[in-house]
C-alpha cells in the first residue's frame, strides 16, 4: 500500500502548487472560523451578562458579517482550486494510459480485454478525483488547523485542551483498524468490477453469435450473478463505511460531552468564565469536525488506492520496443522519397515458448510486389507486424534501404505504410469522415481521387446522403466489400511507398473482390508490395511468391 501511496504522490507532484493553495485557503478559512466563534461569544456575553444595547454592538455584528462572507469566499476557492488539482493529474494519467495502450501495440492488446482496459482508463482514473480534491488537503489541513484550536484553548483553560488531545487520539485509530479492512473489500469491489465490464463488453461485441446460439439466455443469468456478486461486494464496502462514520461521531460527541460536562461544572464552582467556556464549547464541534472530515476522505483514499493499483497495473504493462517513438535517422528519413529495398536479415520471433521465424532471410526488392503463402498460424501475419513495428524481433535485423528499421521514427516510417487487413475497422461517423481518417487534411480533389480509385464511387449513388452518410461501429449499414473499399480509399489518401495487403479479399463475395482487387493492383503499382494470401490464383499475379514454413520463409518453385 505504502508503495501505492508513494506512486499517487509522484502523480500530483506536478500539482503541488494548486494543492497548497487549497491548503492555505482551507487553513485561513479555520482561523476564521476562530474568529468568527469569539465575535459570535462577545455578542452573547455582552448581551446575556453586560445588557449592552443593540446598537453598540453594530461593529461587531458587521465584523461578524465580514469574516463569514470571507470565509465562505476561502471556503469556495478551496474547493475550485482543489478541483483543479484533481482534474490536472486525472488528465496527465488519461494521456499516460493512452499513450501506454499506443505503446503497448495491437498485438499485445489483442490478448487483453478491451472493456477492463477501458473501465481503467476512464472510471480508475475518476475514482482518484476525491483523493487529490479532498483527501490530500483535508490531511493537511487536519494536521494544521487542531493545533491552531488548541493553540487557542490551552491559554483559557488547559484542562479543556488536555480533554480535546486525548480524545483526538482516538479518531486516527479508528480509521486505520478499520480502514485497512475498508482498502481490501475495495480492492476485491475494483476487480470484480473491471472483469464485469470486461465480459459485458464482450457479449455486447458478440451479441450476433450469442443469438445465432441460444445463449442470451445463459449470458444474460451469467451476468446477473457477477452483477449480484458486485452488489454484495458494494454494499460489504458500505457497511465498513457506515460502522466508521459510526465510530467517528460516537467518540466525537463522547468527547465534545465530556469538554460540556467538564466546563459546566467547573462554570456552575466560579472555577470558570462564561465566555471562555462558552468559546470552548462552540469550537470542540469544530476541532472534531476536521479530524471527522478526514475520516469520511479517508474512504475516498480507500477507494483511490485500489483505483490506482488498477492503473498502475495498466502503465506498467510493457510497451514494444518497436512501439516507441524514436528521434530516428534523419539520412534514412531523407533517403525515403521513393519505394524502398527492406531485407530480413537473420531475424527470429516467437509467441512465449512458440517460435514462428527462427533465423529468416529474404528480401523485399524496391517497388516489387511479394505474395506471401503458408498453412494459417505460421507466422505471416507476424511479418507485417515486424514491418508495421507493432513488434519488434527478439533477434536479427530489418532494414530498410540498408538502414536499420528500429532505427527510424516508428510513427514517420507508418506513415509511409498502407495496411489492408481482413477485416478493417470503421468508426461511428459518416464516410467521408472514415475515408479522411487516412490522411484528415487532404483536399477534395484528392478525396474525390481516393473515392475514385478505390471502387467507393459505385456504391456512393445507393447512399442516402453519398459520401456524408452516417454509418454505425464497424462499418453498420455497409457491406464487407464496402467496408474493405472505404478502407482501401484510405490507403490512396496517404500515398504509401509500402503497401501490406492482409488477405484483403478472404470474405468477399466474387463481384466485391474483384472491385477490391482492382483497387489494390492501382494502389500497389510501383509500391514495395507484400500480400498474405491462401488463394493460389492470386500469389500468381504477383511478381514473386515466397512460402513459410518451419519458421523459416523460402522462394516458392
Amino acid at each position: 500500500m505504502s508503495t501505492t501511496t508513494g506512486w499517487l504522490g509522484e502523480r500530483g507532484r506536478s500539482s503541488r502548487g494548486s494543492l497548497a493553495l487549497t491548503v492555505v485557503f482551507g487553513e485561513l478559512a479555520g482561523i476564521l472560523l476562530i474568529l468568527q466563534t469569539g465575535l459570535l461569544v462577545r455578542v452573547a456575553d455582552a448581551l446575556i451578562f453586560h445588557h449592552a444595547p443593540i446598537d453598540s454592538l453594530y461593529p461587531l455584528f458587521i465584523a461578524a458579517a465580514g469574516v463569514i462572507g470571507l470565509r465562505a469566499l476561502l471556503i469556495w476557492a478551496s474547493k475550485r482550486s482543489g478541483q483543479a488539482t484533481a482534474s490536472a493529474v486525472k488528465r496527465t494519467l488519461r494521456d499516460a494510459c493512452v499513450e501506454r495502450i499506443a505503446g503497448i501495440g495491437p498485438v499485445v492488446l489483442t490478448g487483453m480485454r478491451a472493456g477492463e482496459i477501458a473501465h481503467t482508463a476512464v472510471d480508475a482514473v475518476e475514482a482518484l478525483d476525491a483523493y487529490y480534491s479532498k483527501y490530500l488537503p483535508q490531511r493537511a489541513i487536519a494536521s494544521l488547523l487542531p493545533f491552531t484550536i488548541l493553540a487557542v484553548v490551552f491559554p483559557l483553560d488547559w484542562i479543556s485542551g488536555l480533554i480535546l488531545v486525548l480524545t483526538a487520539v482516538f479518531l486516527p485509530l479508528s480509521m486505520i483498524v478499520i480502514g485497512e479492512e475498508a482498502h481490501e473489500r475495495n480492492t476485491r469491489l475494483w476487480a470484480r468490477l473491471s472483469l464485469m465490464s470486461g465480459r459485458f463488453l464482450d457479449v455486447l461485441q458478440g451479441l450476433s453469435t450469442v443469438r445465432m446460439f441460444d445463449a442470451a439466455r445463459r449470458e444474460a443469468r451469467e451476468i446477473e450473478r457477477a452483477s449480484e456478486e458486485y452488489r454484495v461486494l458494494t454494499l460489504s464496502v458500505l457497511r465498513v463505511a457506515f460502522l466508521s462514520s459510526f465510530m467517528l461521531e460516537l467518540i466525537a460527541a463522547v468527547s465534545i460531552a465530556i469538554v460540556a460536562v467538564v466546563s459546566g461544572l467547573r462554570l456552575l464552582s466560579a472555577h470558570m468564565g462564561f465566555a471562555p467556556a462558552y468559546f470552548i464549547l462552540l469550537l470542540a464541534p469544530e476541532y472534531f469536525l476536521t479530524l471527522r472530515t478526514l475520516g469520511t476522505f479517508y474512504h475516498s483514499r480507500m477507494e483511490a488506492m485500489s483505483a490506482a493499483e488498477q492503473v498502475r497495473a495498466l502503465l506498467s504493462t510493457p510497451v514494444t520496443e518497436a512501439a516507441l517513438r524514436g528521434p530516428g535517422d534523419p539520412r534514412t528519413r531523407a533517403r525515403l522519397g521513393s519505394a524502398p529495398t527492406i531485407a530480413f536479415d537473420g531475424v527470429s520471433f516467437s509467441y512465449g515458448t512458440k517460435p514462428v521465424l527462427r533465423s529468416a532471410r529474404f528480401t523485399l526488392r524496391a517497388g516489387e510486389r511479394v505474395a506471401l503463402t503458408g498453412q494459417s498460424g505460421v507466422g505471416k501475419s507476424t511479418i507485417l507486424s515486424l514491418l508495421m513495428r507493432f513488434t519488434s524481433a527478439e533477434s536479427g535485423t530489418i532494414t530498410v534501404d540498408g538502414a536499420p528499421l528500429a532505427g527510424l521514427d516508428a510513427g514517420e516510417w507508418r506513415k509511409r505504410i498502407a495496411w489492408l487487413p481482413q477485416r478493417p475497422t470503421l468508426f461511428l461517423g459518416t464516410v467521408r469522415e472514415n475515408i479522411l481518417l487516412g490522411r484528415p487534411d487532404a483536399h477534395d480533389r484528392e478525396l474525390g481521387e481516393a473515392v475514385l480509385s478505390s471502387g467507393v464511387e459505385e456504391f456512393l449513388a445507393r447512399l442516402p446522403d453519398g459520401i456524408d452518410t452516417r454509418i454505425g461501429e464497424g462499418g453498420q449499414g455497409l457491406s464487407a466489400g464496402q467496408i474493405q473499399r472505404v478502407a482501401l480509399a484510405r490507403l490512396f489518401l496517404r500515398d504509401p511507398l509500402v503497401v501490406l495487403l492482409d488477405e484483403p479479399t478472404a470474405h468477399l463475395d466474387a463481384e466485391s473482390a474483384e472491385l477490391v482487387a482492382r483497387g489494390i493492383r492501382k494502389l500497389s503499382e510501383g509500391k514495395t508490395t507484400v500480400l498474405v494470401t491462401h488463394k493460389p490464383e492470386t500469389a500468381e499475379v504477383m511478381d514473386r511468391v515466397l512460402v513459410l514454413r518451419d519458421c523459416a520463409v523460402t522462394e516458392a518453385p
